[in-house]
């Protein structure tokens, strides 16, 4: 009898091992700690004060001026100091709201009217991993990746993503365009997204151009409204080549949009995916928004509130993978 349970005990050893999880969570993952930023418009738009928020160490800030992260804090987000032709500030898309004891962070597509120019910018909440090249410029409105710097260092082997989120998204076959700085209705419809891009990046050292291997992919599109919160939802982390799994999606494809990364020379270049490996990540490209529809291109009121933003490991997968990356 003994001996029997001391076989069993033994085969299911293996198994036992495979289903240890931990998780960490994201540095400021929690979204409790905000920083405020009062943004002093131009005379000529009526001198008012927005306030901007970023996840961040919490402080206020009561001056107009770029915004960089500090502390190890790596969240950017899409509220966006700007200096197109006078000062402004493209904000409310991304704040806090009181959860439980703390806060969640919450993201809204809206549109935005700048009095200077009568122009229409329609702003999609988003949190990412990286930062904003402010104050934003005229480029920013044509071409908005060419001001962020995407991603952060990072060099784990994480095996889900794991949040808490609700979600409002509107039931619609059309979308809202501000691409000629007007609100036009296009047909199309928009949803909110989660995605992570584990890179394994190198730079040429003469061109400064930058290289990735795509080294883990996690994404998921919420298509309806969540009126409740669902708790401690996994996201899993699919490693190497997905373009042959069964969950593969086109927009989990690579180059899926045209991001940016400062090169060792401080300028920015435009990261170029060539192909997905198995090589140990370098950086982690993590994204939530309330939109997927493009550029300046959503449905007004889609909302997605996201809380508590965790890394979840296998401990002993961990152990396999740093084993096989010293062979």
């Amino acid at each position: 009898m003994i001996r029997n349970l001391f076989i069993t005990g033994f085969l299911l050893l293996p198994v036992l091992l495979m289903s240890q999880q931990r998780e960490e969570m994201i540095p400021y993952g929690d979204m409790n700690q905000w920083i405020v930023r009062y943004i002093h418009e131009s005379k000529l738009l009526g001198g008012a004060t927005k306030t901007l928020y970023a996840i961040g160490p919490t402080d206020t800030i009561r001056e107009n001026g770029a915004y960089v992260p500090i502390d190890g804090n790596p969240w950017g987000c899409s509220n966006t100091y700007a200096k197109w032709i006078v000062e402004t500030a493209t904000g409310g898309a991304v704040q806090p709201e009181p959860r439980l004891d703390g806060y969640a962070c919450r993201m809204e597509n809206k549109i935005e009217h700048i009095h200077f120019g009568d122009m229409h910018v329609m702003v999609t909440g988003s949190i990412f991993f990286g930062q904003n090249l402010e104050p934003a410029g005229i480029v920013a409105k044509s071409k908005p990746f060419t001001i962020v710097d995407f991603g952060v260092p990072f060099t784990e082997h994480p095996v889900a993503l794991r949040l808490d989120y609700k979600a409002k998204i509107e039931d619609s076959e059309m979308v809202t365009s501000t691409v000629r700085n007007k609100p036009e209705q296009e047909p199309g419809r928009d949803h909110a997204e989660v995605f992570v891009f584990l890179q394994h990046r190198w730079e040429d050292p003469k061109t400064g151009k930058i290289y990735a291997r795509r080294v883990g992919t996690a994404s998921e599109r919420i298509y309806h409204d969540i009126p409740e919160w669902i708790n401690n939802h996994d996201i899993p982390i699919r490693w190497g080549d997905i373009t042959n799994d069964s969950l593969f999606h086109s927009y989990e494809q690579l180059n899926k949009s045209v991001m940016m990364a400062r090169n060792s020379q401080g300028k920015m270049v435009e990261i170029e995916e060539v192909g997905f490996g198995l090589e140990k990540p370098t950086h982690a490209i993590l994204q939530i928004s309330s939109s997927c529809a493009g550029v300046f291109r959503a449905h007004e009121g889609n909302i997605l509130w996201v809380d508590n933003l965790r890394w979840v490991y296998n401990d002993s997968t961990n152990i396999s993978h740093r084993q096989k990356q010293t062979k």
